[in-house]
């Protein structure tokens, strides 16, 4: 899309990255990375037309007066108040996968909202992608889970979410919504297949350039290549943080035999995934 042609040829477009109330009587598009309202009054029915075929229509972002709280905060970049009613946050953005028609999208947030405590904001910054701020108690990540298959077989369209960490509310706070906001985004443009990461796991994203170009990780991963199995044993490990009972009974796999594998795996590579850095060493070789 050319911004300057648009904006030259509809004067007073309002173009902006960050969602946000368009002024009445405009239209209202997003195409990535930009939200646009067009104003109506210098345009003739054909352009309408033209316009809603050409770009992708959008709604505008909706939330309540709590909501508007953070909204002004974490969105518009708001100069920080300190608010006496949240000490610590935490945010959980999500994303459908496609459009629900108007009066889904409406049955679907209230769907959404009933799982949550009365504590929570809801921010929904278009028809498909919004932000949960928790104040109170935090959703387990398996809840979450189950909150997005639910709402997935109700209304036949997938919804990923990404759990982020709980800061203490202060002038940073943006900052940092910032940051998550840029992981969401890496994964919701890759090809993961997961309905709820985390803030954790997707910042590990991050090392990827770096660790290719490491020969220090080389022998893991031909150890792997070897033998692809590795590939399960070491994510289970580290799924269930080093619980080798756990893993293994996820494995299907004998604790003991397990065990054996896992000195096999110290006695080739010198890495052991008994130890948390170890494990961590050669959980980053999947990445």
């Amino acid at each position: 899309m050319n911004v300057k042609q648009l904006i030259n040829n509809y004067p007073g477009t309002r173009i902006d990255k960050n969602p946000f109330q368009p002024d009445k009587n405009t239209l209202y598009f997003h195409e990535y990375p930009y939200y646009l309202a067009i104003p109506e009054k210098n345009l003739s029915d054909r352009e309408r037309i033209l316009l809603k075929a050409l770009l992708s229509q959008e709604m505008p972002p909706g939330f309540s007066e709590r909501g508007r709280y953070w909204y002004n905060l974490l969105i518009k970049g708001s100069p920080f108040k300190k608010d006496t009613h949240a000490k610590k946050a935490r945010f959980i953005q999500f994303q459908l996968a496609s459009r629900l028609s108007n009066s889904e999208l409406i049955e679907w947030r209230q769907a959404l909202e009933a799982f949550f405590d009365s504590t929570s904001s809801f921010i929904y910054l278009s028809s498909r992608k919004g932000i949960i701020i928790e104040e109170a108690l935090a959703i387990a990540e398996e809840d979450l889970v189950a909150i997005a298959n639910t709402l997935a077989n109700d209304f036949s369209v997938k919804c990923y979410f990404q759990i982020g960490l709980r800061y203490t509310v202060s002038p940073l706070l943006r900052s940092i919504f910032t940051e998550e906001n840029q992981l969401f985004e890496r994964v919701m443009a890759g090809s993961s297949t997961k309905e709820v990461t985390s803030v954790e796991a997707g910042f590990f994203s991050l090392l990827v350039p770096i660790i290719c170009e490491w020969k220090i990780l080389d022998e893991v991963r031909m150890m792997i290549a070897e033998d692809g199995a590795w590939i399960a044993i070491i994510r289970a490990i580290w799924a269930y943080q080093g619980n080798i009972s756990l893993a293994a009974k996820h494995l299907y796999m004998h604790r003991n035999t397990l065990q054996y594998r896992m000195d096999k795996f110290y006695e080739r590579t010198g890495v052991s995934l008994k130890k948390m850095d170890g494990l961590t060493f050669a959980y980053l070789t999947l990445l």
